[in-house]
């Protein structure tokens, strides 16, 4: 009898067979179709698409009190050089976020990660509930470069879980702090409207979600829910769900730091992005109140009203530019520019990642090692 992650006992899975998968996967769980949307997804996708086109048109001029004349004069005095900066900064956030894919699915090589995440970020962002489809859209193009579905799996949540510490709750927490900071550094102190309680929300939020996933990663909390489910869970798939556990643990202890950094690195370039954006209209906020701000729509853009919060991410936060100091119209040119690398570059980049992994032929010769290193 060998011994789990945690210590416990358990029992290991069967060997796999020359060539297949461990032959505890069960047979219908494969990644072998690209996923299909429905009419009524893309239907629904181009009338949230309308709302974000709303919000930004009627919206964000209304809020900060001017109106469109006024904010194509700020952008016109944008240097050329900050649409390009800004862009090249969302490149880079995409770049870091398939390192994180890289690492988290053993054997994956770094083209069919970028190519995979890209793809998933922009379904994300086109469609309402479209994280599930790019994560099953960024499986299905990792298992056509060779990697086995229990090592796509293990690693699709690795990297979820890893982006829940870094965006839900290290970000919200760094702006929290910046914005105390801030206030208890400023003389007449500072103030974001609606800024602490929705970092506080957010923050709370995560930590339970995640708090509740670590107790259930437990392999003895575990066993006990898949035997006291066992009517509703079959056992094959019972086994399944311990051994990707096991699996689970195990790469997230020995590969902890490089999961975290890139996607770290990531919300820092999307950080850089917005500075760019403030600097680029000519505007002055202070260092750490742009963290808070930064973090702000951070927590916004996991509202589910529009894909990723866009639209109301950038009105919002113009208007906490405002609030800041900022002249209204170099304020919402701002947000313009932000928008840039946070739902243009994504959705450009995963249109062209989706169209390209639909040509590219699937390598089945390969097979990924389960194995961590």
């Amino acid at each position: 009898m060998s011994a789990a992650p945690d210590g416990s006992p358990d029992t290991p899975a069967p060997e796999p067979a020359a060539g297949q998968g461990p032959a505890w996967v069960p047979s219908d769980l494969d990644l072998e179709h690209r996923p299909t949307v429905s009419p009524g997804k893309i239907v629904t996708g181009v009338l949230s698409l309308l709302l974000v086109v709303a919000v930004l048109v009627w919206g964000l001029p209304w809020v900060v009190g001017v109106n469109w004349a006024q904010i194509g004069a700020a952008l016109a005095a944008v240097p050329a050089w900050a649409p390009i900066a800004v862009a090249l900064l969302g490149l880079l956030a995409l770049a870091l976020e398939a390192l994180t894919v890289r690492t988290a699915v053993d054997g994956a090589r770094y083209p069919s990660a970028l190519l995979g995440q890209t793809a998933s970020a922009g379904m994300g962002l086109a469609l309402p509930g479209g994280s599930v489809l790019g994560l099953g859209l960024l499986g299905w193009i990792l298992r056509r470069s060779g990697i086995t579905v229990v090592v796509i799996v293990t690693g699709i949540i690795a990297a979820s879980l890893v982006e829940m510490v870094i965006t839900s709750i290290l970000v919200p927490l760094l702006g929290l702090g910046a914005y105390a900071l801030s206030s208890w550094l400023a003389p007449t102190g500072v103030s974001l409207p609606g800024a602490l309680w929705a970092g506080l929300v957010a923050v709370l939020g995560a930590v339970l979600a995640l708090a509740l996933t670590v107790i259930v990663l437990r392999r003895r909390v575990l066993t006990r829910l898949l035997r006291r489910f066992g009517e509703l869970i079959p056992s094959r798939y019972a086994a399944v769900i311990l051994a990707q556990r096991d699996a689970l643990i195990l790469l997230l202890r020995r590969r902890a730091a490089a999961l975290l950094l890139p996607t770290l690195a990531a919300r820092a370039a999307q950080w850089v992005a917005l500075l760019l954006a403030i600097e680029a209209v000519g505007a002055e906020v202070p260092l750490l109140l742009t963290v808070a701000v930064f973090a702000l729509g951070r927590v916004l853009s996991l509202v589910p009203v529009t894909p990723g919060g866009a639209g109301i991410s950038e009105t919002v936060l113009a208007a906490a530019l405002v609030g800041l100091g900022v002249a209204a119209a170099e304020a919402a040119a701002a947000m313009m520019l932000m928008l840039v690398a946070t739902l243009v570059v994504p959705l450009l980049a995963g249109a062209i990642s989706i169209a390209v992994s639909a040509t590219l032929p699937a390598r089945r010769g390969h097979s990924s090692s389960a194995s961590s290193s």
